[in-house]
């Protein structure tokens, strides 16, 4: 076998993007356990979401869709604008309907409920890296 073809892949980058300080903190530890995920960055407003990811490039943007200054579907149609690439992810309490309806149409690939990370999130970024969407089980239940 090559060289380059036993050499490993990059991890996949991820940012989130939550105004909660202790939600961040879990995200990170989450993510931190996959050996082929790393987050990047972290941030608290819509506004620093779509400004740091045109600084470090993020395979994934792990998002809430109520963000300070610019929601998640706004954060979620300008990333589709500027980094066609990047694929967005929803982590949010806020759910229902009208909101994943909204999201998907601006280019969200993923939408999981806060209170079903730890069992939904790293399979619905796997779903994505396979070329699906993914929706949470409990996603449609209106809160």
């Amino acid at each position: 076998m090559t060289e380059t073809a036993t050499a490993k892949r990059r991890p996949f980058r991820v940012l989130l993007a939550d105004d909660h300080d202790p939600t961040r903190e879990e995200m990170v530890s989450l993510i931190g356990k996959e050996s082929d995920m790393v987050v990047v960055a972290d941030v608290a407003t819509g506004e620093e979401a779509v400004a740091v990811a045109q600084t470090v490039q993020p395979d994934f943007i792990v998002l809430d869709i109520l963000l300070p200054q610019r929601n998640g579907i706004e954060v979620c149609r300008a990333i589709s604008d500027k980094l066609p690439g990047v694929r967005v992810v929803a982590l949010s309490n806020h759910a229902g309907p009208p909101l994943v309806k909204a999201f998907f149409e601006a280019g969200g690939m993923c939408y999981v409920r806060k209170d079903h990370a730890f069992e939904e999130l790293v399979p619905a970024i796997r779903a994505i890296l396979a070329g699906r969407q993914y929706l949470g089980r409990h996603v449609m239940q209106s809160t």
